[in-house]
């Protein structure tokens, strides 16, 4: 099974239930070589998603230590308010940290010395002050994105992610023409549209239709009318020598140092800039060093 492949290779792996232990340190014992399963056990010290209940750990730590194949690798954790720096955010950030310190403790004192010791995701990194740990977890922040705008003024980054496509189709409709399914935008006069071959299946939002911006060479156009499966218009009248093939950037720098962050889409449509880039699924990605 998985639990063997992952030994096998090498994998360390997170568990947060005595039978998955118990799986792994089987499956150890079945391999021909000697081998031991490397596991990172995941402590719930208030995200209520994963991970064994804090004040289960010393009795779970009895259980773990008759299982021989068994080598406690990392003990893990993960802060559910660390974005939040208000009053409330912070004590709960701080009340997670002291519970993880007791586990900790506790971990030692049943014999166990974990190598790792984490709890930081990106908010969690930036605030510091977590001397027991060793690793920390960033996510958004690698995408040069900001966990929560309470750290607007705290750090500057710069996004590393764009999102872009090209001007497929150009043509001039006359005031009263209508754009798009269920003809949600209506033309005050004669407008330029153009049509750029991306949607809300490749991640732009439909919650966008009729208030997103995009960059088109230095500029900024809305999109008119509804945002389709593969389809966005925009309205490029009042940008000069346009033409199809130009760039279009949805998100992130164009060459002229503009930029459309994913913290402006998020707002626009009322969710977060960790859903904006999970949704980004089948455009093809091209990573630069």
């Amino acid at each position: 099974g998985q639990e063997r492949q992952c030994i096998g290779l090498n994998i360390s792996t997170t568990f947060f239930s005595i039978e998955q232990a118990k799986a792994l340190d089987r499956a150890a014992a079945s391999l021909f070589r000697k081998a031991r399963a490397q596991v990172h056990l995941k402590i719930d010290t208030g995200m209520g998603r994963l991970g064994i209940p804090y004040r289960d750990a010393p009795a779970f730590l009895q259980e773990l230590r008759k299982l021989p194949n068994i080598f406690l690798e990392g003990i893990i954790s993960h802060f559910a308010s660390a974005d939040e720096l208000d009053e409330q955010g912070r004590n709960f950030t701080a009340l997670q940290a002291e519970r993880f310190e007791w586990v900790l403790a506790e971990t030692r004192k049943a014999g166990f010395d974990p190598r790792y010791i984490h709890i930081a995701n990106s908010a969690g990194a930036l605030l510091g002050n977590f001397p027991d740990c060793n690793l920390v977890r960033p996510g958004i922040t690698l995408y040069g994105a900001l966990p929560s705008s309470d750290f607007k003024d705290k750090l500057d980054l710069r996004p590393v992610m764009r999102l872009k496509s090209c001007i497929a189709m150009l043509k001039w409709i006359e005031p009263g023409s209508t754009v798009s399914y269920a003809r949600r935008f209506t033309a005050g006069r004669r407008t330029l549209i153009a049509s750029v071959p991306v949607g809300y299946a490749d991640g732009y939002p439909r919650l966008l239709t009729n208030k997103g911006e995009v960059l088109v060479k230095g500029r900024r156009a809305k999109v008119t009318g509804a945002v389709c499966m593969d389809w966005i218009m925009l309205d490029v009248t009042d940008i000069s020598d346009v033409a199809v093939g130009d760039e279009v950037v949805l998100m992130g720098s164009d060459s002229f140092g503009n930029c459309i962050h994913a913290e402006e889409l998020a707002t626009a449509v009322g969710t977060i800039p960790y859903e904006i880039f999970c949704g980004i699924k089948r455009v093809p990605r091209i990573y630069l060093k």
